[in-house]
Parts: C-alpha cells; sequence; structure tokens
C-alpha cells in the first residue's frame, strides 16, 4: 500500500519522502510488552499509555522492533550517507533494518536533479562539524555563484565521459555530493524513533533536520500514542 501523502522537505520540487507501507500499532506494542505475563490488550486504555511511557523512559524498546515502517526517499548523497550510518553502525543495526538504493552503475544521473541551497550558513565557530545561521547576504550571493559554477562544470564533465563511451561505473566518481538518489527504507519503530530522537537536532545538520521532521510528521498519525510517549522521553529513547 502506498500512501498518497508525500513531502517536499527541502521545498526544491525534487527531494521527497512518503511512507509506502507500515505493520503494527501502538497497541501491538504494548501487547509484545505484556507477553512476558503471558497476557494482551484488545482496546486501548490509558493504562496503556502508562505502559508506553514507561518503556520509553526506561528504554524498553524491544516492543517498539514488532511495528515495521517502510519509506520511500529522494535525498541529496551527503544526506544519505549520514541516514547510512543508523543502518551499518550503531545499537539499531541489524539484519532487520532494510536499505535498497538507485545505483549510478545501472542509472545514469538526472540532469536537473541536484541540490542547490537556498541559503548558506555560516561555519559554526565552537562546534567543527556545524553551521550557524546564515552567511552575510552579499557573501551568500557569491557562494551561490561559485556552488553554482562548480555544479555545472561537474555535470557537463559527467555528461562527456558518457559520451566518450566511459562506463557509467567509472563516470559516477565526478558525481558531485547534491546530486540526488532515491532509496527504499523499511524500519522497525525503534530505529525510526532512534534516528527522528538524534537528526531532529539544533546540533544535526539542517538539510537531514528536514527528513527527520518529514517522518515524524508522516508517521505520528498512524502511531500517536508512541510518538506521544516519545515525546515525554525521547531523550532517553
Amino acid at each position: 500500500m502506498v500512501i498518497a501523502e508525500k513531502i517536499d522537505p527541502l521545498m526544491d520540487g525534487i527531494s521527497m519522502v512518503r511512507l509506502i507501507d507500515w505493520m503494527g500499532s501502538s497497541l501491538d506494542i504494548v501487547c509484545d510488552a505484556r507477553q512476558s505475563f503471558d497476557q494482551t490488550s484488545s482496546e486501548w486504555s490509558e493504562k496503556d499509555q502508562k505502559l508506553l511511557n514507561y518503556l520509553v523512559k526506561h528504554q524498553h524498546t524491544s516492543p517498539f522492533r514488532g511495528v515495521v515502517t517502510k519509506w520511500q526517499v529522494k535525498a541529496p548523497l551527503f544526506v544519505c550517507r549520514q541516514w547510512w550510518k543508523h543502518v551499518i553502525g550503531g545499537t539499531f543495526a541489524n539484519d532487520t533494518l532494510g536499505w535498497n538504493e538507485k545505483s549510478f552503475r545501472y542509472c545514469e544521473a538526472d540532469d536537473e536533479a541536484y541540490y542547490m541551497p537556498r541559503e548558506f550558513r555560516q561555519q559554526s565557530p565552537s562546534n567543527k562539524q556545524a553551521s550557524s545561521g546564515p552567511l552575510e547576504p552579499s557573501m551568500n550571493q557569491v557562494a551561490m555563484i561559485e556552488y553554482a559554477k562548480a555544479l555545472e562544470q561537474s555535470k557537463q564533465a559527467y555528461k562527456a565521459l558518457l559520451t566518450l563511451g566511459v562506463s557509467k561505473e567509472q563516470a559516477r566518481g565526478i558525481l558531485p555530493m547534491s546530486t540526488y538518489t532515491s532509496f527504499t527504507w523499511t524500519c522497525s519503530l525503534q530505529a525510526l524513533l532512534h534516528f527522528i530522537s538524534l537528526r531532529d537536532k539544533a546540533d544535526s545538520q539542517g538539510e537531514i533536520q528536514a527528513y527527520a521532521q518529514a517522518l515524524a510528521s508522516l508517521a505520528r498519525p498512524l502511531f500517536k500514542e508512541a510518538f506521544e510517549a516519545f515525546d515525554l522521553h525521547q531523550s532517553s529513547f
């Protein structure tokens, strides 16, 4: 089942997040948690919400793995490589997390599918990996020109290599990190909430923050009670 609604996180007409399918509900989470006592719930109650709050607060996260979501995403390569860390490393990396990405060995890069920031941020003076507010307007204009110039050069060189008969698997080496790719991501609700807890933070890169917010916006209506518990205790998740 594909949900029609999709979000353009970077608001450039290219980026995209769509929830393709899901399995389970907040009720499934508390039912899985009660398996220890061979008990279950058939209807949601205030008692169930208290249990959910307890599970999140005390990091009893295995019941959240029984709820699964599947996403279709289109994002710049630099966002995808940050995202990929959640699949290959960390506590929740395992064979239940599915990632299938477009390959530029098989496909040519779309001539129009490159990310162009609407404004540039300046380097943070106190955090080596972060930015801190917009670049001064006159500098921003110069940066836009330089960025666009370099992007156009990369695009033209890529097309020239393909015209010369260079294989796609080698020509892709010149593609910039702003190139859009697409992938499907299958993950448990535990992995999803963990991603949101790390990537929707003020010190996270702005572009991936936008994707984390899009994921939360689409998932929240389906797992409302779980998100209420997460909002209360997400620092513990």
